[in-house]
């Protein structure tokens, strides 16, 4: 019955014979709508029948009987043919061996010298299963190496599975306009995919499927007449494997003959459109349909803003915040950076290690000193801001701790800005904020460095003044005598005591200043035995030497605990590394597989728990191998 239905619809497509092609009997152009345009913007895709060179004069394109002003039209040669996608799909059951299938060959030669060289091509072949045999390409050499490894292979000719493969083919491509040009000696046979299935998909995705079918001991076209029809596209009958040299020379002309039609609707929605493109010296007109959506955006009528963004948004607003926010910049550094006159206090603070006296830190001073005081009094209310004074004092760093906050800010700020410009999210520019930790750290460490040189400097220099004391030499001369001759950070810190002492600071309270500074247990002593020698005397020098030999004890003790913790702290770093480099590599390598933790709201928050078990972990194992003595 299924068969008796194809014959029928066959032969009134044709209008009662196979001898030629069904929709070419008049020279008028072809009209096929082309994928790639989304309303009100319309494509289509215009075949002419005889090659001629075409600029948008001469096509007038009307819809509904209007004519359309403004039309662009796009030649299928040079880097235009490449959206131009054309299917081969020859069949190679049994039924074409020999002549046949050399004859088929021979043709899609033919057709592939016809076409534009930029005109992308692929090739199918068919018979009981369905093979891409090339995919789409335009390298000649390619082309010709597939064709002559097309073989004959069992089964029936599954002509409507392979019509289906080639429509899917065009639209992997996203070509704008794809054709198919499909050949076989008889029905279809043994495909799983209905006729209607393939006609809506090649509508659906503007492809147009042009069925040759030659002519065999049992000739059976029925299906590919349907296809040709159903598509918009023609069926053409070859008499002999000679003849399809013919058939396929003319349509590989055809084809790249053809031209990309594209304006502007102005119909409205829910509108049925009747397409007529006619070409100047050409007779007869291309024609096509389609329906408007419900929702159409009417051409002609601009977005524009309200007064307040249009201002906001203008060039002008722009650069004049711009400016405004360079000028702030400016000021603020400035203010923060300009060198101010040093007044006496400053100037002594060199020397003395006194504190100021009461009441004197609300005095007032004049010009840039007040409003650097000012700043500065907003920082002392932050409880780092002393511990920070004085590590950097410490460091013995010749910049300003101001300067260093002021630029700590501004590499932060400007990190985050060109973090978030490369990474495109907020998540990828956290890590600025690390920058004021590692100035913190980086300041930290050249404190507690010194502060490590200078306690285990002591026991050498307490050595000195207690020989210096046995030779006649009063505690505070033997400690001026020391000065000259000790290392770096010691020299430093004994001439502020020195100085102290000579300016009427007691000698105990003066080390009590440094004994601060340099967070020095071992020298806390020290200040002891002076202050037991201002209010009792006795034998300093004597107790200097158990001083010593209780100092030079602890040291040791202290090396022998760095020695044994040493694999501890290796570990501590070892473990805080591992998940930030693996992290850091994993995403080099493979971006989308860690792609949703930096896109989604719980990756961020997968990523704060796991920062937060990392510093804990490590926080935990330096208390464990911190040990104090």
């Amino acid at each position: 019955m299924r068969r008796a239905c194809l014959i029928a619809a066959a032969a009134t497509v044709l209008g009662g014979g196979l001898a030629g092609p069904v929709h070419a009997a008049g020279p008028a152009p072809r009209l096929a709508q082309a994928a790639g345009s989304r309303f009100p913007d319309r494509a289509f895709a215009l075949t002419l029948p005889t090659p001629k060179v075409l600029v948008p004069g001469q096509v007038e394109v009307r819809e509904n009987g209007r004519r359309i002003a403004e039309v662009t039209v796009a030649s299928a040669q040079g880097s235009a043919a490449r959206r131009f996608g054309v299917v081969l799909a020859i069949d190679t059951s049994t039924s074409m061996r020999g002549r046949p299938l050399r004859g088929a060959v021979q043709a899609a030669r033919r057709f592939v010298a016809r076409r534009q060289p930029q005109q992308p091509v692929a090739l199918v072949t068919f018979a009981g299963t369905i093979r891409v045999a090339l995919p789409f390409t335009t390298d000649p050499v390619a082309i010709d190496r597939a064709l002559s490894a097309i073989a004959i292979s069992g089964g029936g000719s599954k002509v409507l599975d392979a019509a289906a493969r080639s429509v899917a083919l065009i639209r992997a491509s996203h070509a704008a306009s794809g054709s198919v040009v499909l050949l076989s000696d008889g029905g279809d046979r043994g495909s799983t995919i209905p006729m209607d299935a393939v006609v809506a998909a090649a509508k659906a995705d503007n492809a147009r499927i042009f069925a040759i079918g030659l002519r065999g001991a049992k000739p059976d076209f029925g299906a590919l007449n349907l296809l040709a029809a159903g598509s918009g596209a023609e069926f053409s009958s070859a008499a002999s494997p000679h003849d399809l040299a013919r058939v396929f020379g003319r349509l590989g002309s055809q084809l790249a003959n053809q031209y990309l039609v594209q304006y502007r609707s102005p119909a409205g929605p829910r509108e049925g459109v009747q397409v007529e493109v006619r070409v100047r010296g050409l007779p007869g007109a291309g024609r096509a349909a389609y329906r408007t959506p419900a929702t159409v955006v009417v051409p002609g009528l601009p977005f524009h803003h309200s007064p307040g963004q249009a201002l906001w948004l203008s060039p002008a607003t722009v650069l004049v915040v711009a400016m405004v926010l360079a000028l702030l910049a400016v000021a603020t550094l400035r203010l923060l950076l300009r060198p101010a006159g040093r007044p006496l206090r400053d100037r002594m603070s060199a020397y003395v290690q006194e504190a100021a006296p009461e009441g004197t830190a609300d005095v007032p001073a004049p010009g840039p000193r007040r409003r650097r005081t000012s700043a500065e009094r907003l920082l002392e209310q932050l409880q780092w801001w002393t511990r920070f004074k004085e590590d950097v004092d410490v460091g013995g760093l010749t910049v300003a701790p101001e300067r260093l906050v002021a630029y700590g800010g501004i590499a932060t700020v400007v990190l985050f800005g060109l973090l978030l410009a490369a990474g495109g999210s907020p998540v990828m520019a956290l890590p600025a904020l690390l920058v004021p930790v590692a100035v913190h750290r980086f300041v930290a460490y050249r404190a507690r460095k010194r502060r490590e040189a200078f306690t285990a400097q002591l026991p050498d220099n307490l050595q000195m003044v207690a020989s210096a004391m046995r030779a006649g030499h009063s505690f505070a001369g033997a400690l001026a005598a020391v000065v000259d001759d000790a290392p770096e950070p010691s020299r430093d810190e004994l001439r502020r005591v020195v100085a102290d002492e000579r300016l009427g600071t007691p000698l105990d309270e003066a080390l009590g200043l440094v004994v601060a500074r340099m967070s020095s247990r071992d020298l806390e002593q020290v200040a002891l035995v002076a202050a037991l020698q201002r209010e009792t005397g006795g034998n300093t020098a004597e107790v200097l030497e158990r001083v010593i030999e209780t100092v030079r004890e602890r040291v040791a003790l202290r090396r022998n605990i760095q020695t044994l913790t040493a694999q501890g702290r290796m570990s501590r770093w070892v473990l805080t590394a591992i998940p930030i480099v693996l992290l850091a590599a994993i995403t080099a390598i493979n971006p989308a597989y860690v792609s949703p933790l930096y896109h989604t709201s719980l990756g961020h928050l997968m990523l704060g728990v796991a920062t937060a078990m990392v510093i804990a972990g490590s926080m935990v194992i330096k208390n464990i191998v911190n040990i104090k003595v």
